[in-house]
């Protein structure tokens, strides 16, 4: 899959069944995505999908370097961290 078929495609709050968890007051849990595709011009943008399996692109400026199948925490379109390979979707 390739990242630049998404161009347009700009990282974003994730609505309810797009990998985001919302709490009673409001606020969104981040939730585990496995990295799809990276950006082939060198970019800090991924396709990456949670477990519902629905690819999102997600800013990835404050976990590079990514390569394929790294797992990120994503709040708000944003991956904020790497976790464990372990974690399986």
């Amino acid at each position: 899959m390739d990242v630049s078929a998404y161009e347009g495609d700009r990282p974003r709050a994730m609505a309810p069944g797009r990998g985001a968890t919302h709490r009673r007051d409001g606020q969104q849990d981040a939730t585990p995505m496995r990295v799809l595709a990276l950006d082939p011009a060198g970019g800090t943008r991924a396709r990456c999908a949670g477990a519902d399996g629905i690819p999102t692109t997600v800013e990835t400026a404050l976990v590079k370097p990514l390569e394929l199948g790294a797992i990120v925490l994503v709040q708000a379109g944003i991956a904020l961290a790497r976790l464990d390979t372990e974690w399986v979707p």
